[in-house]
C-alpha cells in the first residue's frame, strides 16, 4: 500500500487530520444528524448513535478519538509486530459535541442532507503561497446507499466502504478515477472498550498497479476514545 491509499483511507474514515474546535467555522447546508438512541436513561441497555458517530465507527456520546494507523507493520502468531517511529505513523483526532455532532474545524466546510447526513466534505486551509496559490480543496462526497453500504468520491478515487451491525468496517475497494492503483482492505478487530467502541483494528491491504502481481500489506490502527461526562 502506498502513502497515497493510506492517505485516502485514513481521511475517509475521519474526514481530516488534526481536528480543533474553532468558533465560526461554516457548517452548510447543516441539519442535526439523526438520533437513534438515548444514554440519558441509566439503562445500561441503552445505547446513543448518530449518523455522524456511525460514520466514524462509534457509539455513546464521545469526546474525541485520537487515532493513530501505523503501517510499517508484521503479523505473526497471536501478536503483531509494529514500527513506531515517527514517519511510519500518521496521527489524527477528532471531536464531537454532547448531541453527537462531528465538530469541524475552521477551514472545513461540510454539507449534510435532509436527514443530517454528511454528504460532503471540504478542507479548505490555505495553501503556501510559495508553493501554490489558493486553498488545498480536498474534497469528499458521499452517498448513503443503506446503513450498510457508502460510496465516497474524491481526491482522484472512487470507494464503497461496506459496515457491519455495529457500525464497524468490514471492508472498502477503491478504484482510481484515472489511471492507477486499485485497493482493497479487510479489517480485523482485536479490541474495544467498555462501550464496545473498537481501539485497536488490523487491516489486510491488496492494492494492484495495471499490469502489475496484486501486493499484500497491513496498518495497524489505535484509538484512544474519551467521553462526555453527563453525570451531574
Amino acid at each position: 500500500m502506498n502513502i497515497h491509499s493510506l492517505r485516502y483511507f485514513c481521511i475517509f474514515c475521519v474526514l481530516c487530520p488534526c481536528i480543533s474546535l474553532v468558533a465560526g467555522c461554516d457548517v452548510i447546508e447543516s441539519a442535526s444528524p439523526e438520533v437513534l438512541g438515548d444514554s440519558d436513561s441509566e439503562d445500561a441497555d441503552k445505547v446513543f448513535e448518530t449518523s455522524d458517530l456511525s460514520l466514524f465507527e462509534l457509539r455513546h456520546r464521545v469526546k474525541s478519538v485520537h487515532t493513530a494507523v501505523y503501517y510499517n507493520v508484521v503479523p505473526g502468531g497471536d501478536s503483531v509486530a509494529v514500527d513506531t517511529t515517527a514517519r511510519n505513523v500518521v496521527k489524527t483526532v477528532v471531536y464531537f459535541d454532547e448531541l453527537g455532532n462531528y465538530v469541524p474545524r475552521r477551514d472545513e466546510r461540510v454539507k449534510r442532507d435532509s436527514q443530517g447526513r454528511i454528504v460532503r466534505w471540504e478542507d479548505r486551509r490555505p495553501n503556501l503561497r510559495r508553493v501554490h496559490g489558493g486553498f488545498l480543496k480536498d474534497t469528499l462526497t458521499y452517498r448513503h446507499v443503506s446503513p450498510n453500504v457508502m460510496q465516497s468520491s474524491g481526491m482522484g478515487d472512487y470507494a464503497i466502504t461496506v459496515y457491519d451491525d455495529d457500525h464497524r468496517v468490514v471492508g472498502q475497494y477503491t478504484d482510481p478515477i484515472a489511471a492507477g492503483e486499485q485497493s482493497a482492505v479487510f479489517n480485523l478487530y482485536r479490541s474495544e472498550d467498555k462501550h464496545g467502541n473498537w481501539t485497536e483494528r488490523l487491516s489486510v491491504w491488496t492494492t494492484q498497479a495495471p499490469g502489475a502481481r496484486p501486493h499484500v500489506s497491513y496498518t495497524l490502527t489505535r484509538r484512544d476514545i474519551k467521553y462526555h461526562n453527563r453525570k451531574p
